[in-house]
């Protein structure tokens, strides 16, 4: 898994912080002991042999006295310290990272949760409703389309079962409105931000003005708008071909996205009520030809009944 740059910035700010404040605590003890004259006595010798044990053994010398007085040194400030009760160590709350929060480049278990609650509030994943594979009652219902999307609805789990093996970069589905689309764009965001998988919901307006804020930001800013876009693992846009066409910014910034995000080997899913056709003459045979190369992508096309006409 390759975790978001935003938010192993995040993580590492908070694990940093959380440091820092038991560093400052443990040199706050360590102050509190040097009060003793016998610990500061003692901590003056092994400081004293510490550095002369080192600068003998760097040269080369013969040192075996000088180590002896170095663990000699050593043993009598931890007696002093298991007698008084002075408890000098660093207390990490996680032994597996060192509260780093991370192992090697994996994330620690430890910092599972946090990583959880900002995939939940974060790309405005926290906006979509809590419909899952398990709510969908499809194949019960008396509708048109209750066996292809069915099929579609199977052949959706075993993607997110497989996210990470599956050849599938880009899902494109189109449909007249009420058949089904969005329900199960919520259905596969929800069961991917369950497996810890980091995902942006946004509808074609919100990432139409997205591109917009971004074309209008200094260069400076610009990556605020961009970064998450660009980095997260699956990135939705719901109802493609429903936003304004704006100048420079609509057709122009979706190719560059999708192009971005398929040459990087992210996974995208785009639902729109236009048909192929529609798409290419209001978007162009090149950024519908990037959403539908048989090499890395699944199109699917819905149709029947208006499932809103139906009681689940």
């Amino acid at each position: 898994m390759r975790y978001p740059k935003r938010y192993t910035r995040i993580i590492s700010a908070r694990y940093a912080a959380l440091r820092e404040r038991e560093e400052r605590d443990r040199d706050a003890r360590c102050a509190a002991a040097r009060k003793d004259p016998d610990f500061s006595a003692a901590e003056k010798a092994l400081t004293e042999s510490s550095l002369q044990y080192a600068r003998a053994k760097a040269s080369g010398q013969e040192c075996g006295d000088l180590k002896k007085t170095y663990d000699d040194a050593k043993a009598a400030l931890d007696k002093i310290c298991a007698d008084k009760g002075y408890d000098l160590s660093l207390h990490l709350r996680c032994d597996k990272c060192g509260d780093t929060g991370f192992v090697g480049e994996k994330l620690c278990t430890c910092a599972l949760p946090l990583y959880q609650a900002l995939l939940r509030e974060d790309g405005a994943a926290k906006n979509i409703p809590a419909f899952t594979f398990a709510d969908n009652r499809v194949a019960e219902t008396d509708c048109a389309q209750s066996r292809a999307l069915t099929v579609l609805y199977d052949k959706m789990k075993e993607f997110c079962d497989r996210f990470y093996e599956t050849r599938i970069n880009f899902i494109l589905l189109t449909g007249q409105s009420g058949v089904g689309k969005t329900s199960l764009a919520y259905a596969i965001a929800n069961e991917l931000t369950a497996k810890n998988v980091s995902v942006c919901f946004l509808t074609a307006f919100e990432f139409n003005d997205l591109m917009l804020r971004y074309h209008r930001a200094d260069v400076s800013k610009r990556s605020h708008y961009m970064e998450f876009i660009l980095d997260c693992e699956m990135l939705f846009i719901d109802d493609l071909g429903t936003e304004p066409m704006l100048r420079s910014v609509t057709k122009e910034y979706l190719y560059n996205v999708i192009d971005a995000r398929i040459l990087n080997g992210k996974k995208t899913m785009v639902t729109s009520n236009l048909n192929l056709e529609e798409l290419m003459v209001r978007y162009g045979e090149r950024t519908v030809s990037r959403m539908t190369n048989k090499r890395y992508s699944l199109t699917r096309e819905l149709l029947g009944d208006d499932l809103r006409k139906f009681v689940f």
